[in-house]
């Protein structure tokens, strides 16, 4: 008998828990493999448990968390991965990358109030404002290795976790005294000016505004979905502060940008370069290439979590809707028993993508994230 949606879906949650329990078990045919790369220069595997990895993984399931039946289940798999974060490694933050982490510890303070996860967003909001920046004041992805690279993973990842943090705590010491500095828009804005191809509106995988180059590869998909979901996040906040009156909220995306207006643009990019099976290539021009799972879930979950806020016009939604409902479609169809297939492989640097496809934490996460989102 072919399985319902629900029942697919919650295999896919049930599935996502389980990678993020085990995100920091490495076997030892994994540890093996990861010595192989680092002798070929290839990436290996952080020890950093707040890692986007696992940042994907929790936004997938903070997500479905929305339905308050599996909501207990879901926060009693992110709260033991927050005290083993706590606990076996004293709280460390390491990474721009683990901003997505910072976003997930916000929504779980609001769905559960324990001060953990608030003191927990401090920790990365004050990492975040501590960044070494670029002379137009743009976080710095790898500072350590002075570089001036701005990387659209970057942007995208501390845009979602400032909008968030300054609407859920934009009274905090913290806001208060780092200011612009955890400014969604301001990010937004400079990789607008600095990042983005004026024909096509795609964005580069980054730029270097001191050596004045776009670098990496212009339309690749996961890029495009870490920036979207940076400008998703302050466009539901700005939007939301809009309608509401409340100039405090606004305080952490003012800037002098129209952050709703990019989103809608976004949103029609992305919806040209939809393929007909209803998802997204791993690069986006490349509608008859291979598909990409993360990239098609991070776009997906962008434009749903649009909708649902509200952001577009009554006479916009029905037809976005339908063609959300095809992006649904076609993730369901690239799972297996809960496993969400055909994701890209992680990328090494600006326009190193390795054509290896299968089933990895990010594409789990970004696809649960979406079809929480989109619902059946």
């Amino acid at each position: 008998m072919e399985k319902s949606f629900n029942e697919m879906y919650q295999e896919i949650v049930k599935k996502a828990e389980s990678e993020l329990d085990d995100i920091m078990n490495v076997s030892l045919i994994d540890k093996m493999k990861d010595t192989a790369k680092k002798v070929m220069g290839r990436s290996v595997r952080t020890k950093d448990p707040l890692f986007w990895p696992s940042g994907m993984l929790m936004l997938g399931l903070l997500s479905a968390a929305k339905d308050r039946v599996i909501r207990p289940e879901i926060m009693a798999h992110i709260s033991a991965h927050t005290d083993m974060w706590l606990r076996d490694y004293d709280g460390k933050i390491d990474f721009v990358d683990d901003a997505l982490a910072g976003y997930c510890f916000v929504k779980s303070y609001e769905y559960t109030q324990e001060d953990k996860y608030k003191e927990a967003a401090d920790k990365i909001a004050d990492f975040i404002a501590k960044t070494p920046r670029d002379n137009d004041g743009s976080v710095i992805y790898n500072p350590g290795r002075d570089s001036t690279n701005i990387f659209a993973d970057g942007v995208g990842q501390v845009s979602m976790f400032m909008a968030a943090y300054g609407e859920a705590f934009g009274d905090s010491d913290i806001s208060i005294s780092a200011g612009a500095r955890l400014s969604a828009a301001k990010q937004i804005k400079n990789f607008y000016n600095h990042g983005i191809d004026k024909r096509t509106g795609l964005n580069y995988h980054g730029y270097s505004m001191e050596e004045g180059t776009k670098k990496g590869l212009l339309g690749w998909g996961r890029a495009f979905g870490w920036l979207f979901m940076g400008i998703t996040e302050a466009a539901v906040v700005q939007a939301k502060a809009s309608v509401q009156g409340a100039p405090t909220k606004a305080e952490a995306i003012a800037e002098d940008i129209d952050v709703v207006e990019i989103y809608r643009n976004i949103c029609e990019i992305a919806l040209d370069y939809q393929r007909f099976d209803g998802g997204w290539s791993w690069q986006m021009q490349a509608v008859e290439g291979h598909i990409d799972m993360s990239a098609t879930g991070m776009i997906a979950y962008c434009i749903a979590r649009g909708v649902n806020a509200g952001i577009f016009a009554d006479s916009a939604v029905t037809p976005l809707k339908e063609k959300l409902a095809k992006a649904r479609d076609c993730m369901i169809a690239h799972t297996k028993e809960g496993d969400v297939l055909d994701a890209l492989s992680s990328c090494d640097d600006f326009g190193v993508h390795y054509q290896t496809y299968g089933t990895y934490p990010w594409g789990q996460g970004a696809v649960l994230a979406a079809l929480a989102e989109i619902g059946e």
